[in-house]
């Protein structure tokens, strides 16, 4: 049994996110150097880790182990949605099991810990330390725990608190932000179809968000290209088309603008290992419990 000792000060948080990656892509190899807990949301995957080939249906999450080369083959005939969450952490040397035994894969039973904590994490992530720390740590000591001992279920509960009509908006602008070449979505047809004037809606995004409906728009595609290029081998026009940008010249000054890197310079960071700075983007990627798996 995995001992009840929290030793948190073991336990460190590097980088939390999540993609939508298109049919057929593919992503690594990699030497992956700390922990990694990946969860499939929607679609399928294969991963390769080592000499190691796990299915990875949607529900399922898994955990690469330092050391090991990963790569990953995402569904062919449809999108692949997944988050991750990267950590370093070294157990107690009692009360639990040897590393090389953990499970590298668990398909989620209905009404688990683990995927509500997952939401949970990519809330937190906005905050600022030492917050962010504080109560990032222990949910995520907690995954662990829970993933180990397959120990998982637990009750869902319902969240939100947005006004009913930039939640609706919210929703449309997620779907149009996570689609392939996305089409474009104008203030006058996004407020025509959560039933409110374009002027409502916009005071209604600066009251509860700090931005506006099209301002939001441009941030969830811009953390979706982010994640696609730390996520994928896409090449950079590839990942301005899927993300809806008009030329890979009006991303690459957007996404500079926004993130202070070019999408070029940001991949080699990711490549070469760097930490990259928590980014300036508001948490655009929203999981919402109509779209739980």
């Amino acid at each position: 049994m995995i001992s009840t000792t929290t030793s948190i000060e073991h336990l460190r948080f590097n980088q939390i996110g999540a993609s939508v990656c298109p049919p057929g892509s593919t992503f690594g190899p990699r030497h992956i150097t700390d922990y990694e807990f990946v969860w499939i949301i929607e679609g399928h995957a294969v991963a390769q880790y080592d000499d190691a080939r796990v299915e990875a249906p949607s529900g399922s999450i898994l955990l690469c182990r330092p050391g090991m080369v990963d790569r990953y083959e995402w569904a062919r005939a449809s999108r692949t949605i997944h988050a991750f969450i990267h950590f370093d952490f070294k157990p107690p040397r009692k009360g639990w099991p040897k590393i090389a035994s953990w499970p590298l894969i668990r398909n989620m039973p209905k009404d688990d810990v683990i995927r509500p904590l997952f939401r949970y994490l990519l809330a937190l992530h906005p905050l600022p330390e030492p917050s962010r720390s504080a109560l990032l740590l222990p949910c995520l000591e907690l995954m662990i725990r829970a993933f180990v001992t397959g120990r998982m279920t637990t009750v869902i509960e319902p969240h939100t608190n947005l006004p009913e009509p930039v939640e609706k908006a919210l929703k449309l602008i997620h779907e149009n932000a996570f689609q392939e070449h996305p089409p474009s979505l104008s203030l006058p047809r996004l407020a025509k179809s959560v039933h409110v004037t374009p002027e409502h809606l916009c005071r209604l995004f600066q009251r509860t968000l700090k931005r506006t409906p099209l301002q939001s728009l441009r941030l969830a595609r811009l953390e979706r290209a982010a994640i696609l290029l730390q996520r994928t081998n896409l090449a950079i026009k590839q990942v301005a088309d899927s993300t809806g940008f008009a030329s890979p010249y009006h991303f690459s000054r957007t996404f500079q603008k926004i993130h202070g890197f070019s999408p070029r310079s940001y991949r080699r960071s990711v490549q070469a290992g760097k930490t990259i700075p928590t980014s300036p983007v508001p948490a655009a990627v929203r999981l919402t419990p109509a779209k739980r798996s």
